[in-house]
């Protein structure tokens, strides 16, 4: 029997989950692809702060905060579920995408939480697809070092920590009031 979660209303979770038999699905665009629209309509339906998060080629990685009401399994499940219905109808298959259940745990302070946070940006870094993490379009990092607003919900003291911790060239690059969308994932 499965244990049950123990979930804590208004509590930042890290969360992670792996593809089946660890298969690459995201190793290629379309599989990010995927899984940045299906964030994005997850957000859109369901209430949660999503923090950061990191798109690997066999698993993801989200620091989310699921809002008062909003369950964070069922949100999940929900991405978990679409994600292989919309990768399973790109490649006309039947196949189970996801393997066991995912890892949740509550960040217990703001130490633990800057320091997952940290581990989620440099995980594509250590695994030799990038190298700073604003280079992994599939990351979080990438989405505030490019002030790309709407998936990642990140503070002004986040802004701040990514100037002094990512390189960034250029103008277009520099924090500002305002974000943009970002449309090719």
């Amino acid at each position: 029997m499965r244990k049950r979660r123990v979930l804590v209303e208004g509590a930042v979770y890290h969360v992670t989950s792996r593809t089946n038999d660890k298969v690459r699905i995201f190793e290629r665009n379309v599989g990010r692809r995927v899984m940045l629209m299906v964030l994005q309509a997850a957000k859109e339906k369901y209430r949660f702060r999503l923090h950061n998060f990191c798109v690997m080629p066999t698993h993801i990685h989200l620091l989310i905060t699921p809002t008062k009401g909003t369950n964070l399994s069922r949100i999940i499940q929900w991405i978990k579920t679409n994600s292989a219905k919309q990768w399973n109808l790109i490649h006309g298959s039947q196949n189970h995408m996801w393997g066991e259940r995912f890892f949740s745990r509550a960040v217990k302070d703001m130490h633990e939480y800057f320091f997952i946070h940290n581990y989620i940006d440099q995980n594509p870094v250590k695994a030799g697809l990038t190298t700073t993490p604003a280079g992994w379009k599939a990351s979080g990092a990438f989405y505030i070092a490019n002030n790309i607003c709407g998936l990642v919900d990140f503070l002004p003291s986040d802004k701040l920590r990514y100037i002094k911790l990512l390189p960034l060239k250029g103008d277009s690059h520099r924090f500002g009031s305002r974000c943009r969308r970002h449309a090719d994932g």
